[in-house]
């Protein structure tokens, strides 16, 4: 066996392992993004509002409220905090950055598809040498 069969046995196998999990995992960050919608950054202000601390926001037209919830930090007290809503539903607010799986399906699925592609070019090499 040369080494040029040797790389092309390398990468055959890179592109399957790398597109075989690259692929779903970008269908279905694509798939989340559809249905969860985009999230757009709002500001939201935070109010003591009878002992309880509420946030509201403006949004789709209309004026959104809800108790800030015991794990969200609104920064000690009443202000303004920097928050995201969904396209899909402007009356769902998140205070902080909006949640991590999309982002990271999309970042490993990424990463493997390329792994895939790469492989996919390296497999292609001893038909061209």
């Amino acid at each position: 066996m040369q080494i040029l069969d040797a790389f092309a046995l390398v990468g055959d196998v890179m592109s399957w392992i790398g597109l075989a999990i690259g692929l779903p995992l970008l269908i279905v960050a694509m798939m989340i993004r559809h249905l969860e919608g985009e999230w757009i950054p709002i500001e939201i202000a935070v109010i003591d509002r009878s002992g309880t601390s509420t946030a509201r926001w403006f949004a789709g037209g209309d004026f959104h409220e809800r108790p800030i919830r015991r794990h969200e930090h609104a920064s000690g007290g009443e202000g303004w905090v920097d928050g995201f809503i969904r396209a899909n539903d402007p009356s769902r607010a998140r205070i902080g950055d909006p949640p991590d799986p999309r982002r990271i399906l999309r970042t490993v699925g990424v990463a493997f598809t390329s792994v895939g592609v790469v492989g996919l070019i390296v497999s292609f090499l001893p038909l061209f040498f």
